[in-house]
């Protein structure tokens, strides 16, 4: 608040008469609350139709405030350096985790009201997405920061989970250890249980539908163990040290390719041809890499077999060593995650050693940086990818279980492997990106760019020829045949007769979306929700949603002779 005659921003204070008016079972209110008991200022919210902070003072008339993140700039400016840091990168950091808890609202909000399995599967999944990047936020605070807005903001919406938890089962807040302690720490706030108390809860279980899944008795409930994957399961991993390999003598042998000898003639000419060839290699490394020596490249073979390695992680009795069971698996995993940080880790310092004025120290520490990212996702990879297995056991009457499904489908396999390969392309990894997709490609004959974002649920049934661009984009639940092609209608010029990259040119296909064999979609088009497209067809325009888009139906015109 500002005084008249100085201008200046006062902290809150006795002359100050904040006051909340709440909505019932309202978000906002409850975060408003818990953030005036973090402002010292708890008060008991009093009911109106609609969520917003009153603030009177003797400077000026009534302040009313209705907008979250204004309500929590109002008393961040009324209690300076409570509610969010001084400091521009950690304030930065705050608006983001901000901005994660309103994502998940919005997916809690989709697992209240799911009246269907497959939707509710979904909507735990991306709950579930959301919530472990906002963990992955709190475990960089530390163990015991200073409590403030992002603690305000998150509060509400795990205590939301942890009913649900208690009352229906859902085991939503496994895994979100650190969210949960923090919320646990706000809630022993004085004032707190003015906000989080029982009429509270009553009012938020009492909105349930009655025809939502997570509302249903227990009887009448689906089991909740294919929805919520391993990510959902408490594990006690027992890690066996790894035995140092012994220290080999190099041996020194005669190898016949190694210096070939040049008293035959063939020898001479194979000596020549050798020559030249290394001549125009040293002029092509000299065209990319000016003025610096020669950088070592990724090893394909070695990207490939840390994405054999990540997938047997994932699924260590579909792809881990035969025999494997339950016993052994989880020191399995374990030993096998330690493996690929490392290797990951020099793989990603090969990539970036290639670009110019790279630093090895800089690449290095970003390496092991990204490496412990993409190991961070990985039960991300295993929940969303769950939710692939399901949609084909759905869409397929040929499955007849979910390991078949696993172990025999390629398309199921090509999209593990990007989801893989489309992580590090995020983590700025493009070429060991491109070199995983490129082997799955040649596997199952799927090509898909590491860039293109694949929603949850995605089957793509056969799959042989599929096409699937770097800037095309997929909701949930869509459903691809065979052949079918999401590709680039024109290419933008740079007017120097290059190629401008990275610009949005295929297609963006919409949730629960089906595309029969053949169909090639070309350009920044849109296909609306529930669109179904026919076989052969070629679309270069926007469908609406709901729309069934077919080709001519053939005629017949005589018989033949």
């Amino acid at each position: 608040m500002r005084s008249p005659s100085r201008g200046q921003v006062t902290a809150l204070s006795g002359q100050h008469m904040p006051r909340l008016i709440a909505a019932p079972g309202c978000l906002t209110a409850q975060r408003t609350g818990l953030a005036m008991a973090l402002c010292g200022r708890p008060a008991r919210p009093g009911t109106g139709t609609h969520t917003e902070l009153r603030l009177t003072s003797p400077f000026r008339q009534e302040l009313v405030i209705r907008e979250p993140l204004a309500i929590l700039a109002l008393l961040d400016e009324l209690c300076p350096g409570t509610l969010f840091s001084s400091d521009p990168a950690q304030r930065a950091r705050q608006q983001k985790l901000i901005a994660h808890a309103v994502i998940a609202d919005a997916h809690l909000a989709e697992v209240t009201r799911a009246a269907n399995h497959r939707d509710l599967d979904i909507a735990i999944h991306l709950l579930r997405d959301t919530m472990l990047r906002i963990e992955r936020c709190f475990s960089d605070r530390g163990p015991m920061p200073v409590l403030d807005a992002q603690d305000a903001v998150i509060a509400p919406l795990i205590w939301r989970m942890m009913l649900l938890d208690q009352h229906h089962h859902t085991h939503l807040c496994l895994g979100l250890d650190r969210a949960v302690a923090h919320a646990a720490r706000m809630s022993r706030l004085p004032g707190t249980d003015l906000v989080l108390d029982k009429d509270a809860a009553g009012c938020f279980l009492g909105q349930l539908p009655a025809d939502a899944l997570v509302a249903l008795p227990p009887d009448k409930r689906p089991n909740w163990a294919p929805a919520l994957g391993p990510a959902g399961q408490v594990q006690n991993l027992s890690i066996t040290p790894i035995r140092k390999k012994p220290i080999l003598t190099p041996v020194k042998r005669t190898n016949a390719l190694s210096q070939p000898s040049i008293s035959n003639p063939h020898d001479r000419e194979l000596a020549a041809i050798a020559e030249k060839l290394r001549l125009i290699r040293i002029t092509s490394q000299q065209r990319r890499y000016p003025g610096r020596p020669t950088p070592r490249l990724p090893s394909r073979p070695a990207v490939i077999r840390l994405m054999s390695n990540v997938v047997g992680a994932l699924y260590p009795r579909h792809y881990g060593p035969a025999g494997l069971d339950t016993q052994v698996a989880d020191t399995f995993v374990a030993q096998t995650l330690r493996s690929i940080r490392q290797r990951l880790a020099e793989q990603l310092e090969l990539e970036w050693l290639l670009q110019p004025d790279a630093g090895q120290l800089a690449c290095r520490r970003r390496a092991h940086t990204t490496a412990d990212a993409f190991m961070a996702g990985l039960p991300q990879i295993r929940d969303l990818h769950d939710t692939d297995i399901n949609a084909a056991f759905q869409g397929d009457p040929s499955a007849r279980s979910l390991d078949e499904i696993v172990l025999c489908f390629p398309g199921i396999a090509a999209i593990l492997r990007h989801r893989i390969a489309h992580s590090l392309y995020g983590l700025g990894a493009p070429m060991l990106a491109r070199i995983m997709a490129e082997h799955s490609h040649s596997q199952s004959g799927i090509d898909i760019h590491p860039g293109a974002k694949i929603g949850p649920a995605c089957f793509i049934d056969h799959g042989t020829g599929v096409v699937i661009g770097e800037t095309a984009v997929i909701g949930r639940n869509v459903r691809i045949y065979q052949q079918v092609t999401l590709g680039a209608k024109r290419f933008e010029s740079d007017g120097d007769g290059g190629l401008v990259k990275g610009l949005p040119r295929h297609p963006l296909v919409g949730d629960d979306v089906v595309i029969y064999a053949g169909a090639t979609i070309l350009g920044r088009i849109e296909i609306g929700k529930g669109a179904l497209i026919g076989g052969g067809v070629w679309l270069t325009d926007s469908v609406p949603p709901g729309a069934i888009v077919t080709q001519a139906k053939p005629s017949l015109n005589g018989t033949a002779p």
